[in-house]
C-alpha cells in the first residue's frame, strides 16, 4: 500500500480561491480598480517611484486585498501585460518572422508616457525582465501554433524574437519622434527574418 502525498491545506485553499477569483464579479471589479489605479499612476511617475500603498490608496482598496490578488507590484505589471499587451501580438503566417507586432507598436506609440515610465528609471532591469518573460511566453505560443512550420533557432528562437521586440520598443521610446508602427514592424521582420531564415 502506498501512502498519498500530503497536501497543505493552504495550497488547496489558494487554488480554490484563485478559481473563485476568476468567476467572482467582485474580484474582477477589484482587479480592474487596481489596474486602473496602476495605469493612472504610471501616467504621472516612473514605475520605480510607485509603491503598492500608492496603488491601493488610489484604488481605495486595502493592502491586504491587493496581496490577495497580486504577490507584488511586478505581478500586477505582468498581469496587465498579459491582459493588454500580449493580445496585440499575432502570428505572421508564411514569413520568416513569426510575429506581427504592428498593433503593439501602435499601442505603445499612443501610450508613450506610460511605457517610458515602465522602461525608465531605477527599476528598468526589473521591468525589462517582467516584459521579456511575458513577451517570450506569447512568442513561444506563436511558435507552437506554427508547429512543424517553425523555422531555425529551436528553443532559443522565442527568446531571441522577444528580446528583439523589447529592444525595438525601448529604442522607439528613446527617439524624439516616434517611428511609425509599420516602420517598427518592418525593422522587426528584417532583423528576425534574417536571423531565423
Amino acid at each position: 500500500m502506498t501512502s498519498r502525498p500530503r497536501v497543505k491545506s493552504g495550497a488547496v485553499k489558494q487554488i480554490s480561491q484563485s478559481v473563485a477569483d476568476r468567476t467572482d464579479p467582485r474580484a474582477e471589479k477589484t482587479r480592474a480598480a487596481l489596474a486602473a489605479a496602476f495605469v493612472a499612476l504610471l501616467g504621472r511617475r516612473s514605475y520605480d517611484r510607485i509603491r503598492v500603498s500608492d496603488i491601493t490608496r488610489k484604488a481605495a482598496i486595502g493592502r491586504a486585498t491587493f496581496y490577495a490578488h497580486f504577490a507584488s507590484k511586478d505581478a500586477l505589471l505582468h498581469s496587465e501585460l498579459v491582459r493588454v499587451v500580449l493580445p496585440k501580438l499575432a502570428e505572421l503566417r508564411e514569413d520568416a518572422c513569426p510575429v506581427d507586432a504592428t498593433a503593439l507598436f501602435g499601442h505603445v506609440h499612443h501610450a508613450r508616457g506610460i511605457y517610458r515610465s515602465i522602461l525608465g528609471g531605477a527599476a528598468r532591469g526589473v521591468t525589462e525582465r517582467v516584459i521579456q518573460e511575458a513577451l517570450e511566453s506569447r512568442v513561444r505560443a506563436i511558435f507552437a501554433e506554427r508547429g512543424a512550420r517553425e523555422t531555425a533557432g529551436g528553443e532559443f528562437a522565442p527568446r531571441f524574437v522577444a528580446s528583439t521586440l523589447l529592444s525595438l520598443l525601448a529604442w522607439s521610446l528613446e527617439q524624439p519622434v516616434a517611428p511609425s508602427a509599420a516602420a517598427l514592424q518592418g525593422m522587426l521582420r528584417s532583423l528576425v527574418g534574417r536571423a531565423l531564415s
